[in-house]
């Protein structure tokens, strides 16, 4: 099948998703939709790291500080184990990522079919797609079940929650020859892959700023589809209880 399709199937399976965890985000049930949500991303991500593992990707170890990506499936993962605090942090990164995991789903450049012009879906390619799909639609999930709210401090949050640990991966390369984030102190500093400074300070403080972009986008993003899902859905479903009400009322007259 061409990838261009599959991401097509994706893309249409994403928004109707989300419209149904719009209409019916007053009737969310958070405990199970948590497990369901970690449960999807532990098995997708367990099919892109044994995809990747057979084209030869984790020869230098586990993909988690690779890049945001893998990062933050790892994080998903690991939320029912954080202490409460460190858990806000994490899921208001995971909330104001959601744009940037879902334009990954559409172009991450890892994908063939963009370099290479190699359109065929493969194994890696689509287990990836759907890991970028699953992470975007859990971030829009955590603010509509109002377990993070899309403002200001929040914000903050997600940038000290996903710097920080850029920085610690920057610092471990310095001091064991890393490469985590494609940041080589020692060699080409690349964003995804892409050599475009030609020193590692200019690439370090390039990286930095578009994370904060995405964070920013990404939180503007799900505070609109907030505001905008509390005055339309939500108004929809108060005028459907009270029709319902109206009704029973008539019949009992």
């Amino acid at each position: 099948m061409d990838m261009t399709v599959v991401l097509g199937i994706f893309t249409l399976i994403f928004f109707v998703t989300l419209s149904i965890m719009c209409f019916y985000r007053s009737k969310i049930n958070v405990k199970v939709c948590n497990v369901v949500f970690i449960l999807a991303n532990f098995l997708a991500y367990s099919c892109w790291n044994y995809a990747s593992y057979q084209k030869g990707w984790l020869r230098d170890g586990w993909m988690t500080l690779g890049n945001i990506s893998p990062l933050m499936f790892t994080m998903i993962l690991l939320t029912p184990f954080m202490n409460e605090k460190v858990r806000e942090y994490a899921y208001s990164a995971l909330a104001a990522l959601n744009v940037g995991m879902f334009l990954a789903m559409l172009i991450s450049p890892e994908h063939d079919y963009i370099f290479n012009f190699n359109t065929e879906a493969s194994f890696v390619y689509t287990s990836e797609a759907v890991c970028h799909m699953i992470c975007s639609l859990y971030g829009i999930y955590l603010v509509l079940s109002h377990q993070v709210k899309a403002d200001f401090k929040h914000w903050i949050k997600s940038m000290v929650f996903t710097l920080s640990i850029i920085t610690f991966g920057v610092i471990l390369n310095f001091v064991y020859h890393k490469r985590f984030f494609g940041m080589d102190p020692y060699g080409n500093a690349s964003i995804y892959m892409i050599d475009i400074f030609g020193s590692f300070p200019a690439t370090l403080t390039a990286y930095y700023f578009g994370v904060v972009l995405v964070l920013t986008v990404g939180m503007q993003g799900v505070a609109l589809l907030e505001r905008f899902t509390a005055k339309f859905f939500d108004q929809t479903s108060e005028d459907k209880n009270e029709k319902t009400e109206q009704e029973n009322k008539e019949e009992i007259a």
